[in-house]
């Protein structure tokens, strides 16, 4: 009888494993969208406002015109980050500095659009060109935030995260 048990038992969970009624988590090709803007710590000894998934630094960032509030901030933040680190308006102290515009200044609307997109398509060749072997696909996700500069939050200056 108890092998009986056993054999419903096992039977059941693998039938409705099988037709994908149990999720243990997300596939690995899962991800989630940067929703907020958190001040993390930088090689500076300072602080850097960084695109997070609720405090998480592993989220991604795509093409996105119509993302909700959240996600528009941390939208918004990026191109913040790209503007005042990497375009012509860049901060011009710090060790860290592009010697030139890498990228043409964008509005910031919050919207990841072409323009954004092309801008950290521009940011991940320079960074290539220093060694970081980044793909050049214009997604600001983990490992493309990680290499980049981002805004300083106690000065006005650029940083790299902590790694």
């Amino acid at each position: 009888m108890k092998d009986l048990v056993r054999r419903v038992v096992v039977g059941t969970v693998g039938s409705a494993t099988f037709a994908g009624l149990i999720v243990i988590g997300p596939p690995a090709s899962a991800w989630v969208y940067c929703n907020t803007v958190s001040s993390v710590s930088d090689t500076s000894s300072g602080r850097i406002r960084y695109p997070t998934y609720n405090g998480d630094i592993n989220c991604d960032m795509r093409l996105n015109t119509n993302g909700d509030a959240r996600q528009r901030e941390a939208i918004s933040q990026l191109q913040e980050t790209l503007n005042v680190c990497y375009s012509a308006i860049r901060y011009t102290i710090g060790n860290h500095v592009p010697p030139y515009a890498v990228t043409s200044v964008l509005s910031v609307d919050g919207e990841y659009g072409s323009k954004t997109r092309e801008a950290v398509k521009s940011v991940q060749r320079y960074h290539n060109g220093l060694g970081a072997s980044l793909v050049v696909d214009g997604y600001a996700g983990p490992k493309t935030r990680s290499t980049m500069l981002h805004q300083n939050v106690e000065q006005n200056f650029c940083s790299f995260r902590s790694q």
